[in-house]
């Protein structure tokens, strides 16, 4: 054989060698770049869980026994089965909600921590502009539910039977009432009242919540007190309260015999209590969506409805778009009642 014929042969052999390195340096650069992309993508994926991985905290802005607190912890209750991890409520009463308030406008914008008030926390924040909680700026509406009317009850003894007759002894002699706190929407129905009479005076003795100021009234401590219905009925029910008159515009099937406001002589006196739930401002939309979907799908519930009807609640719901709206609309509305009132703490 010739050397021209051996060196075609080497050169041949050297040519198949390089092809087959650079197919498998080929296939193994295809391997490891396949092995680098999943395993870049799995941390991703594990971070795409849906929202919440871990216990929710629901903070109430009222002690336990009202309104309020009842329809949190029927919505926890159905969130944790919703959301398949524990859902907690702790209250953290005071300064008709804005305590809370100022305090959940400060924690980690995640969706963790929710927010469940009444717009006795817009009415507190807007009496009372030193505490600095902005409700529009310093938190996040995310959907309202279950309005409720104000009570106006009195001690069995109290020797009045309509809101007339109670307007009537208040000229007599003095008067005193409780609220559920300063700025609540509870107070501000008596002082709307009080405006419709000239003369007609009353002490305010405010509370920390519904509860102790229907106690009080039990014990004869004041003469009546304006709370939200719900923590009232019952005790309306069993006659250990008197129901002297609801500002709702129509009677509450939780206790019909009760007149409303209208009924008895004040048309003006019309008002209720919105249960609201709201997180920290810039948490994520998709959080916020997720939440909002949540409540939305609890009050649509039957037995959930079935509930809130013999509490004394209205068994609906608002959308955040909506609430967040009838929200900013609220604020002017009860600005210029507090401005007209004087209740603005300079």
């Amino acid at each position: 054989m010739s050397n021209l014929s051996r060196s075609s042969q080497f050169s041949s052999r050297a040519d198949k060698r390089r092809s087959h390195s650079t197919l498998l340096n080929a296939w193994t650069t295809f391997i490891l770049f396949t092995c680098a992309l999943f395993g870049g993508l799995a941390p991703a994926a594990a971070q795409e869980k849906p929202f919440p991985t871990r216990t929710v905290r629901i903070v109430v802005g009222f002690p336990p026994g009202g309104g309020v607190d009842a329809v949190a912890r029927m919505f926890a209750d159905k969130m944790s089965g919703i959301f398949g991890q524990p859902v907690v409520v702790m209250n953290h009463g005071g300064a008709a909600g804005g305590i809370a308030g100022k305090q959940i406008s400060a924690e980690t914008p995640d969706g963790y921590t929710i927010l469940v008030n009444s717009n006795s926390m817009v009415i507190y924040s807007l009496m009372n502009p030193k505490t600095g909680l902005v409700v529009e700026r310093d938190l996040q509406a995310v959907a309202s539910v279950a309005p409720q009317a104000i009570i106006i009850v009195s001690s069995p003894e109290l020797p009045v039977n309509s809101l007339s007759d109670l307007m009537a002894l208040a000229r007599k002699r003095p008067l005193n009432y409780g609220t559920p706190g300063s700025g609540s929407i509870p107070h501000l129905v008596i002082e709307q009242l009080l405006s419709t009479l000239p003369g007609v005076k009353m002490q305010h003795v405010p509370f920390q919540g519904a509860a102790p100021a229907l106690t009080a009234v039990m014990a004869n401590q004041i003469d009546i007190a304006s709370v939200t219905l719900p923590p009232a009925a019952p005790l309306v029910t069993a006659r250990k309260v008197k129901g002297i008159a609801v500002t709702s515009a129509k009677r509450s099937a939780a206790l019909p015999q009760v007149p409303t406001a209208a009924e008895s002589g004040f048309p003006t006196i019309v008002a209720t209590a919105w249960t609201g739930f709201f997180v920290p401002p810039k948490t994520p939309k998709a959080v916020i969506d997720r939440l909002e979907q949540a409540i939305l799908q609890i009050a649509a519930m039957p037995d959930i409805k079935e509930k809130l009807t013999k509490l004394g609640f209205e068994p609906t719901s608002t959308p955040g778009a909506q609430f967040r709206s009838e929200l900013s609309s609220e604020i002017k509305t009860w600005s210029a009642v507090l401005e007209r009132a004087n209740l603005v703490q300079k």
